[in-house]
C-alpha cells in the first residue's frame, strides 16, 4: 500500500466517525456550549480549517476569526448545513489527497508554510490534517459522554 493511500484511508475513517457524531447529536447538546464554543461550531470549525491545511499560499479562509474560534459565532448552523457545508469540504480534501502520490508528500508546501510560519511539508500537512479530525472526534465524543450519550469512538 502507497503511503498516500493509508493516509486517505485513515482520513475517511475518521470522517465518518465525525458523520456519526452529526447523526447522534441531540438536537438541545448541537446548540449547546461545552468547553468554550458550541457543539456544532467545533464541527464547523474542523470543516473550515480543512481549507487552511490543504489551500494555496494565496488561499482565503471564509470567516476567518469564527473559524479559528476566536470570536463567538453570530449565527447557529443546523445539522443539515453542517453536514452540506462538510459534503463540500470532503470533495475538495479529497481532490487534493488523490492528487499526492508518495514522492509529492516530500515537497514543501508553500501555503501551509506560509500560515504556519515555518517550513511544513506536503506530508505534514496530510498529516496534521487527519491528527485535526481526530482531534475533534476526540472532543464531540467526550461532550456526547459527558451529557450522558453514549460515544462514537
Amino acid at each position: 500500500m502507497k503511503i498516500t493511500e493509508s493516509f486517505k484511508s485513515t482520513f475517511d475513517r475518521g470522517w465518518g466517525f465525525l458523520m456519526q457524531v452529526i447523526e447522534v447529536c441531540p438536537d438541545d447538546l448541537w446548540v449547546k456550549k461545552s468547553g468554550g464554543y458550541f457543539f456544532w461550531q467545533q464541527l464547523f470549525h474542523h470543516f473550515a480549517l480543512m481549507d487552511f491545511f490543504i489551500m494555496p499560499k494565496d488561499g482565503v479562509i471564509e470567516n476567518y476569526n469564527v473559524v479559528m474560534l476566536k470570536t463567538e459565532p453570530q449565527f447557529t448552523m443546523s445539522k443539515e448545513e453542517v453536514k452540506n457545508f462538510a459534503a463540500k469540504m470532503k470533495e475538495k480534501t479529497d481532490k487534493w489527497i488523490d492528487s499526492l502520490d508518495d514522492e509529492s508528500l516530500l515537497p514543501v508546501h508553500e501555503g501551509l508554510s506560509a500560515r504556519r510560519g515555518y517550513t511544513v511539508t506536503y506530508a505534514t500537512a496530510l498529516s496534521a490534517l487527519i491528527a485535526h479530525i481526530y482531534y475533534h472526534i476526540g472532543a464531540c465524543d467526550s461532550i456526547l459522554r459527558e451529557n450522558g450519550l453514549k460515544g462514537v469512538w
